[in-house]
């Protein structure tokens, strides 16, 4: 028995390491680059909507671009659903006149993309309070019928 013990933990502690370990599938996570550009194109286009949607406050415009079960979670932190999102802009106390995104990561994961960058917000309330600036943003976007919305997004001020 004390010669089985070593070989015991020698195959269990391969098996933990090998199932620790992340792996890549095949296809599975592609980083944006020249060979899917267009669906890059995609994304930079549906962020462009998506900003025209908020400074012009098409709430018809968001209730596409945004999937049913989307949440937001703002700068200090809370979480919003979509109804509050869209109540936030009707009232008013949500509110922005430029947004100035820059994209600086995107993945694709499937049906599933992940897009991290900065954006400058001029003119921006949350909460009915200024709330202009720089921000670091990241955004999970999905691929529903060939269009993407947006599923979730979260923006963090960046501190000069």
């Amino acid at each position: 028995m004390k010669m089985q013990t070593p070989w015991i933990l020698a195959i269990g502690f391969v098996s933990l390491l090998c199932l620790t370990t992340p792996h890549k599938a095949a296809g599975q996570t592609t980083a944006i680059n020249e060979n899917n550009s267009s669906v890059k194109q995609d994304l930079e286009k549906r962020f462009r909507e998506y900003s025209e949607a908020l400074t012009k406050r098409d709430l018809n415009a968001l209730e596409q671009i945004w999937t049913d079960d989307y949440v937001f979670i703002n700068p200090r932190g809370e979480l919003v659903t979509k109804s509050q999102r869209l109540s936030n802009l009707k009232t008013g106390a949500t509110e922005f006149q430029a947004i100035r995104p820059k994209s600086e990561r995107t993945e694709v994961h499937g049906n599933v993309a992940l897009d991290v960058g900065t954006v400058t917000l001029e003119g921006t309330k949350y909460g009915g309070k200024e709330s202009s600036g720089d921000y670091r943003y990241m955004t999970v976007w999905v691929n529903n019928d060939g269009r993407w919305q947006m599923i979730a997004n979260q923006i963090t001020r960046i501190a000069h």
